[in-house]
């Protein structure tokens, strides 16, 4: 496969940097050779300073390693670097970025080979450590042993597995042994990190094929090990969505699953989704208390009306037939509900708890009506 430097070098466009050695890097270079779009365009700028790229209106950007915006396409020109780990976490690294660092020094500390080749303007290509020869076997194979030092690459490993997985790519023997003997080391990364790249690999085409690998490599013990079950097969797409299938397919109550929610941090969105999915699995038979009972717990009875965008994320689960009342029944539901308002009742000089259980009775009422026979509810 020819790299097609044009749409490689597109973005650096517009900047008076034309005498600098910079080289594409990574993932761009990687899709390109696979035949791929590439979307994610990294760059590394060799034998170059700061100050040399400041003075071509580059705006530097973190405080972790010597990383520039483009002036113009604003994408992200980083030093070649080199780094040594120091202590845990993912900031516990000594970074060393001047003009003596090569290419090959830079390449030399990414993660997997067939990340660590480099184009450069002309379009010659650096491979120092076998990447074209892994992307032809198909296969994941660390760089170097400093590859051990960041345990999220374990996570950013099985992402690749299932963001390639058009083209049936493998963990190599030693880098799938070098991954689990790491597992134990993801408890060291911050929540973010973990749940950010989670959720990368739900986003995929195809996250069963990395999820599959959680329990074997030990990410599931480390982790979280009270999702050790996936689902056969997921029938939604949105990331919220997913989640919910998987965390449903586990023995977990609704307690439990504010735990995990807090210690992952979930989002409200997650949490009030997977919430949902569990007390709406409950209901085999529509019964009209139940439902306002369910409804008022869910919150779905409240004065903030209903988000859509929301309502279409829960509706895909009715195409997996994950609850045995479809939840667009229950949207229905909530529809007629919140038709009986307080202000008639108000009106006829209720109020306190009187009020309260007058509202609720009457959406009972209209919910039975709708249940015995729809579409004769009132407020239609």
């Amino acid at each position: 496969m020819s790299i097609d430097t044009d749409t490689l070098f597109a973005p650096l466009a517009g900047a008076d940097l034309e005498d600098l050695e910079i080289h594409a890097v990574g993932g761009a270079v990687r899709d390109q050779l696979l035949g791929m779009t590439p979307h994610d365009m990294d760059y590394v700028v060799v034998g170059a300073d700061p100050e040399t790229l400041m003075a071509r209106g580059c705006q530097p950007v973190g405080q972790d390693f010597p990383v520039f915006l483009h002036p113009v396409s604003h994408v992200e020109l980083a030093l070649a670097r080199t780094e040594r780990k120091t202590e845990a976490g993912h900031t516990g690294f000594q970074i060393h970025a001047d003009p003596s660092v090569t290419l090959e020094m830079d390449l030399k500390r990414r993660d997997f080979t067939i990340n660590a080749m480099a184009v450069s303007r002309r379009g010659v290509l650096t491979d120092p450590y076998g990447g074209q020869q892994d992307l032809a076997q198909r296969q994941l194979r660390r760089v170097s042993d400093a590859f051990i030092e960041d345990p999220l690459r374990v996570l950013r490993g099985l992402r690749f597995l299932a963001q390639l997985s058009r083209f049936d790519f493998t963990l190599e023997a030693a880098t799938r042994d070098t991954l689990r003997t790491m597992a134990g080391s993801l408890q060291e990364l911050s929540v973010e990190r973990v749940t950010g790249e989670i959720e990368r690999i739900l986003g995929t085409e195809a996250p069963l094929i990395a999820m599959s690998e959680f329990e074997g490599l030990g990410v599931s013990e480390a982790l979280f090990p009270e999702l050790k079950n996936i689902p056969s097969q997921f029938s939604t797409t949105e990331v919220t969505t997913r989640l919910a299938e998987w965390i449903v397919s586990n023995p977990l109550d609704l307690e439990g699953v504010q735990r995990l929610g807090q210690r992952l941090r979930f989002s409200s969105q997650q949490t009030q989704c997977v919430s949902m999915l569990l007390r709406l699995r409950e209901h085999t038979h529509p019964n009209a208390k139940a439902v306002v009972d369910t409804l008022q717990g869910l919150g779905w009875l409240r004065g903030n009306p209903p988000d859509p965008t929301f309502d279409r994320l829960l509706c895909a689960f009715d195409r997996g037939h994950l609850t045995p009342i479809p939840i667009a029944q229950w949207i229905l539901w909530r529809s007629r509900a919140r038709t009986v308002t307080a202000q008639p009742l108000i009106e006829q000089g209720l109020n306190g708890p009187a009020l309260g259980q007058a509202l609720y009775d009457e959406r009972v009422r209209v919910l039975s009506t709708e249940i015995s026979a729809p579409g004769t509810a009132p407020g239609l």
